[in-house]
């Protein structure tokens, strides 16, 4: 069960087309500004239940590996691409680099893929989903408004099930207003 989140990581962090190159930390990887177990939580959820899901073998557990990879690339490139100021440095400068924010958005991406039932979603269509969500995104400055759970400095954010339940929460009900609620589901085109 391990092995297989294990491998897909590996290729994430040592594949030099892939959005996530070098940053993961790991034993082969040490300057990388991801801990390598948010990353491994990112797809042990979507192989469950999320977006990898639709390309796993119920038999064993594995399935088409080039194809999660492409998937999760497309989304962290996305990622990137939406939120530059807060990429590729280290966690106590951003919290989207930090355990919370990296597995918060792995259920941002699984509610993205459902918008696509029948199609992986491209880099593009990742970026449009992820765009309504930046004026509600304080990674590196300001501070969250999560309602009547109060608000929080940018960095008070903590890498606990509470915290990362709290902020996966506030991204999942924000993307279904601002996106989910405007653009149904998508059929092939």
């Amino acid at each position: 069960r391990k092995r297989f989140p294990a491998a897909i990581l590996e290729q994430l962090n040592h594949r030099k087309d892939s959005s996530l190159y070098g940053l993961i930390k790991t034993p082969t990887c040490p300057d990388g500004v991801i801990k390598d177990n948010s990353i491994l939580r990112v797809i042990e959820n979507s192989l469950t239940f999320g977006f990898l899901h639709r390309y796993r073998d119920p038999m064993t557990g594995e399935g088409d590996m080039e194809a999660m990879v492409s998937g999760l690339n497309d989304f962290w490139s996305a990622v990137a691409e939406t939120f530059p100021e807060a990429w590729a440095i280290p966690p106590r400068q951003s919290r989207l680099m930090h355990g919370a924010g990296m597995i918060s958005m792995g259920f941002i991406m699984d509610a993205i893929a459902d918008r696509f039932p029948t199609t992986a979603p491209t880099k593009e269509d990742f970026i449009s989903d992820l765009e309504p969500l930046q004026s509600i995104c304080h990674w590196t400055r300001g501070e969250w408004d999560f309602g009547a759970a109060g608000k929080r400095r940018w960095d008070d954010l903590q890498n606990t099930g509470k915290e990362i339940q709290l902020l996966a929460n506030h991204l999942l009900l924000e993307y279904k207003q601002r996106v989910w609620s405007k653009h149904p589901m998508r059929a092939a085109s």
